[in-house]
């Protein structure tokens, strides 16, 4: 019987649901902090708090947590902090970089265990980058570029011009051969002047990267390039460091999304999809969290420009929502928090009336100007969806630009009660 304890407590020991290579800024002992992604750290760590403690992290405070290094004993007091789209670790976290010894590409394994935080960073790994050593980047090939971005429609908006790139791109690839001075300088003042080489044309432009937490910007011509090279949404654009310079490229013989808008005809075509996590159903600070560039890609595409224009300028504009699985109607609100976009207004009575929990997906599109969502897994039957274009004829033809007289009406309503009796 101890034995078989003894046996699922390792058990329990081996499960690691959280695993990250450490990038350049999680070892960074000038700013030091741990970012780890949103999904995990809710699924896997926020379940365990108290309520009081999640919404104190949902005001963007943060939360003091005992964490356990499991390699050496040893308990720290640290804090857990909100940033939107991620989670900062921070407090002892410098100490801990130091005493470890870590750097980039090991890998941290972190569990909640025991009313605490539980993390390893085993010695014997083999590093899967090896140290920064800071030496002259090597000439490279004019194959070699490995950072590549289908570019979105904010990243051609000449109106508010700038270029995101991820992250871990930026920092694996371009300011591992930067000087920790320049590291430093883009640390403290969040921009950095760099040369920017046009691979197609020979032009030199002089931009900035500025440091935006999860992403970087790169700002300064980028509204001029675009025009220049006719930059439009679908075009790749590779990127490379190379001999102290930026260089990027976008092939002229690539072909571009068309202008045209399409029309999706196809009710069953979800283009964005998402599994709750723990902040999209706390009724309490009701948002749900959409990625930007599935928001960009699949709903900011079909609308017109001085729309785009209005949430680019007041961050937030009002959009009429269909629940797909009852045919209700909610009047809500597409708010913009830079890298991720949070649909709120009526999102509270959603998560009440359709009893939301984490784990289950939603699918969300744009079709003939409504944001329409579905937490149904199986595809609606055909029966109930010709029943749901019935009712929205009727709601379009009250509601719609031309006025329709009261005998009319009752006629219309008639026909199309008849219409669903004769289809059920």
């Amino acid at each position: 019987m101890r034995r078989s304890r003894h046996n699922s407590a390792l058990q329990v020991q081996d499960d690691w649901p959280i695993r990250k290579a450490l990038t350049l800024s999680d070892v960074d002992i000038t700013h030091p902090f741990l970012t780890l992604p949103r999904q995990p750290v809710e699924t896997y760590i926020l379940v365990h708090l108290t309520q009081l403690e999640r919404d104190h992290l949902l005001n963007r405070e943060q939360v003091a947590i005992n964490a356990q290094d499991d390699d050496t004993g040893d308990v720290y007091i640290m804090k857990l902090k909100w940033r939107g789209s991620y989670y900062n670790l921070i407090g002892k976290w410098g100490r801990i970089v130091r005493s470890k010894g870590l750097d980039v590409g090991k890998e941290i394994k972190i569990r909640w265990f025991n009313g605490c935080l539980h993390f390893s960073v085993p010695q014997q790994q083999v590093l899967a980058v090896p140290p920064l050593q800071i030496i002259p980047a090597p000439v490279v090939h004019h194959d070699q570029w490995p950072i590549k971005k289908v570019l979105t429609l904010s990243d051609v908006d000449t109106n508010h011009p700038f270029l995101p790139l991820a992250r871990r791109s930026v920092e694996d690839h371009i300011l591992v051969h930067w000087t920790p001075l320049q590291r430093e300088l883009l640390r403290n003042e969040e921009q950095v002047n760099l040369n920017a080489r046009d691979v197609d044309t020979g032009d030199i432009y002089v931009m900035k990267l500025r440091w935006r937490g999860n992403y970087y910007n790169l700002i300064g011509k980028w509204g001029k390039i675009i025009r220049s090279k006719g930059l439009g949404v679908g075009k790749e654009i590779k990127i490379r460091w190379a001999n102290g310079c930026l260089h990027f490229s976008v092939p002229y013989e690539q072909t571009v999304v068309p202008t045209t808008i399409p029309v999706i005809h196809q009710q069953e075509e979800w283009p964005i999809k998402k599994a709750l996590t723990l902040s999209d159903v706390d009724t309490n600070h009701p948002f749900l969290t959409l990625p930007g560039k599935s928001i960009e890609d699949h709903i900011l595409l079909y609308w017109a420009s001085q729309a785009r224009e209005q949430l680019r300028n007041e961050l937030q504009i009002n959009v009429n929502a269909r629940d797909y699985d009852t045919g209700d109607l909610f009047l809500m609100k597409l708010k913009c928090r830079g890298s991720y976009y949070n649909l709120i207004g009526k999102w509270g009575q959603i998560i009440r009336g359709k009893g939301l929990q984490v784990g289950q997906e939603i699918r969300v599109r744009w079709d003939n100007g409504y944001l329409t969502r579905t937490n149904l897994c199986a595809v609606v039957q055909i029966r109930k969806r010709f029943h749901l274009r019935l009712l929205m004829l009727v709601q379009y033809m009250a509601v719609g630009k031309f006025r329709v007289l009261p005998l009319k009406w009752t006629f219309i309503c008639a026909v199309c009660s008849l219409c669903v009796e004769l289809v059920d």
